[in-house]
């Protein structure tokens, strides 16, 4: 009589590979990875804003509270899928939605909840450390870093990512 093991190892032994194919990502669901499947892009692809809010050097509002608020002057706004083309400078702030890219200079986000806004004047009621509410390029998966093993079913998951 054999083992389990000496039976496993002789039938492992007998069978041949399938082949494997390249296939577009879309057809992939349900197939199983025969190499290594490693990221081709940083993810997220930039530095962007975690929380609908302002973008503020954090230097600006350490100290802001309730009681002693800073005051910063509102230089633009960066919605999402656009991009400030211009610096953030000391004493001023950008509104910036989730997701968007942070601008140039900014260090953190204020959430729109810790602020009052009057005009091109927001008020910050709450300090930022630096990065704050930002998501940081490659946080979640950095270009290059494997993603996938072979033997794993591709999943939706595994697809999106």
């Amino acid at each position: 009589m054999l083992s389990l093991e000496d039976a496993l190892s002789r039938i492992h032994a007998a069978l041949d590979p399938l082949p494997s194919e390249a296939l577009p990502v879309a057809a992939s669901a349900g197939r199983i990875l025969s190499a290594p499947l490693h990221a081709k892009v940083d993810l997220p692809a930039f530095d962007n804003s975690a929380m609908d809010g302002y973008a503020v050097r954090s230097a600006d509002v350490a100290t802001a509270s309730t009681g002693q608020p800073a005051q910063l002057r509102v230089i633009g706004e960066v919605p999402a899928g656009r991009a400030f083309s211009g610096e953030l400078c000391e004493g001023q702030g950008i509104r910036i939605f989730t997701g968007s890219p942070l601008p140039h200079g900014a260090d953190a986000v204020v959430m729109q909840e810790d602020t009052r806004r009057d005009g091109d004047t927001v008020t910050i009621l709450e300090p930022a450390r630096p990065f704050e509410h930002v998501r940081l390029r490659g946080e979640d998966v950095r270009c290059g870093q494997q993603i996938g093993e072979p033997g794993t079913v591709v999943s939706p998951g595994m697809l999106n990512l």
